[in-house]
């Protein structure tokens, strides 16, 4: 069986993605809840870290760091992903990256609309050009590595070599996302963060 084969089962593809959005959606549900349980505690601390990081942004738009920044991140989670590809049990840490990415999203986004409404929801939109390729490219990415990770045939050469080559595929995507969030994502906020204040 070839890596392709693993892409385009349908039957079990289609199943392992909607599992994957459903731990997506729980992240984001949870985030969000979180956020509000703990709004009263927290909320002084995160309003002025979202305002210094606007401010940041605003003053001082670092489009590369914020670059270099975001390609690590997503770096870091492609390789976490990937090795589980190798464990028999690595859908379980595969899983967890996928709720913990849809907690971040549904905590920030949360906050913002918490904190600033209509405008924090305007900042958030800036960020949704990275996150409609980042998404759907990890849940695609995640799909594969738990699929390999399940196929007995996984040590083949072929299969791992081309397990490879799709990685660098999802690598390449990741990188324009990032360059989407160094250079739009920043264009955008700093034109928007000063209406927040």
């Amino acid at each position: 069986m070839k890596l392709n084969d693993i892409v385009a089962d349908e039957k079990h593809g289609n199943g392992l993605l909607g599992l994957l959005i459903f731990l997506l959606v729980v992240g984001v549900t949870v985030g969000s809840v979180y956020l509000a349980k703990n709004s009263g505690d927290m909320a002084e601390g995160i309003k002025n870290y979202i305002g210094s990081f606007c401010t940041a942004v605003s003053e001082n738009k670092n489009s590369m760091t914020v670059f270099k920044n975001s390609l690590q991140a997503n770096l870091i989670s492609v390789g976490i992903v990937f090795l589980m590809g190798f464990l028999r049990f690595g859908f379980i840490i595969t899983g967890a990256i996928i709720v913990r990415k849809g907690f971040i999203i549904g905590f920030t986004t949360a906050s913002f609309i918490k904190f600033y409404g209509a405008k924090g929801m305007l900042v958030m939109l800036s960020t949704m050009p990275t996150i409609l390729i980042t998404i759907p490219t990890l849940l695609l990415f995640s799909a594969v590595s738990i699929k390999y990770s399940l196929n007995s045939e996984r040590k083949s050469k072929k299969i791992i070599f081309s397990y490879i080559f799709f990685m660098i595929i999802i690598i390449s995507i990741f990188c324009v996302a990032s360059l989407s969030e160094g250079y739009l994502t920043t264009t955008f906020m700093s034109w928007v963060s000063p209406k927040l204040s």
